[in-house]
């Protein structure tokens, strides 16, 4: 079984992230999947078609721009379709993602609550409707107040990389806010506090070990991107093998570009799709420093393991 409530340092918040799923990693995907599964293949089927259709486009744009007169013709005499697909997609992407950053936190604290995995999906999928509420309002303060905070805050950084101190500040600020927003989202869901008072903990939970946190974040993001490059380059080179080929067989050029849009859809969807998954990563570390400082502020393994006398 593995420990949630364990004083862990930058080394132990970055190795205990793969050790858990070591431990777990089988009962944790099994029901990812089985929740999400569905949804990212509406999210992969959907993506390719929009990306398709968006290098089609670009890749035969003709020197007198009669695409572009095609498009803007093509979106004046459908309006209202266009509109329609494009907040439908809208709100399948905000409820995917509420799903995604929902579900290790609620398995976590289920995790923490049932003292291991013995739960299921209907567990899970029970907590997220009971705290649906609670995670819409999270990600409506996130998006229309603490966004655009964090947007001028970045705009500044970046105007002090021109005198170079911006540079470091920047890097440091992106894990910054990633580890205060998926930390205060720990203590909104798993806890009675409102959400700014789950911001402040947040904020305080990130301030009082600041560099191991946000070391850790950095570095399991950094593994996720070269993860993410590895496999991309497999259709990215295969697709390019391909129309050296072509020209060497002396295909049409109508057939290199279309092999060149289909390769590039795939490595953009491939890309998506990664990018939802490999985020479990990067949850789980966050939710392992949430117990971590509940270790640090609260010394709760004492009472977990008083918990543990006779569950077996």
């Amino acid at each position: 079984m593995f420990t949630l409530f364990k004083r862990r340092n930058f080394g132990d918040y970055v190795s205990d992230t793969f050790v858990f799923f070591k431990l777990t990693g089988k009962h944790y995907l099994k029901n990812y999947f089985t929740i999400n599964g569905a949804l990212l293949l509406i999210l992969v089927a959907a993506s390719y078609f929009l990306f398709q259709v968006y290098f089609d486009f670009f890749l035969k744009i003709d020197p007198n721009g009669n695409n572009f007169d095609y498009l803007e013709n093509y979106l004046n005499n459908n309006i209202g379709l266009v509109v329609l697909i494009a907040v439908a997609l809208l709100l399948f992407m905000i409820f995917l993602s509420m799903l995604n950053y929902a579900v290790p936190v609620i398995y976590m604290d289920l995790y923490r609550e049932k003292n291991g995995n013995a739960f299921g999906t209907k567990e899970i999928l029970s907590r997220f409707k009971a705290k649906f509420g609670q995670i819409a309002v999270f990600f409506l303060v996130t998006v229309f107040l603490i966004t655009p905070i964090l947007m001028v805050v970045f705009a500044l950084l970046f105007l002090l990389c021109f005198i170079l101190i911006g540079i470091p500040l920047l890097l440091f600020a992106i894990p910054t806010a990633f580890s205060w927003i998926t930390l205060s989202f720990f203590e909104y869901l798993n806890t009675d506090k409102g959400v700014f008072q789950s911001y402040g903990s947040g904020f305080k939970h990130l301030t009082k070990q600041y560099f191991p946190i946000v070391g850790s974040s950095m570095i399991i993001y950094i593994i996720i991107q070269v993860a993410m490059t590895v496999f991309t380059m497999i259709p990215y080179m295969l697709g390019l093998v391909s129309v050296f080929t072509g020209i060497e067989e002396g295909s049409r050029g109508t057939d290199a570009t279309a092999t060149v849009s289909i390769m590039m859809t795939m490595v953009m969807v491939f890309s998506l799709l990664m990018s939802y998954i490999l985020n479990n990563l990067l949850l789980v570390n966050q939710g392992l420093v949430y117990y971590s400082r509940q270790e640090f502020d609260e010394n709760k393994s004492a009472d977990f393991s008083i918990d543990l006398i006779g569950s077996e």
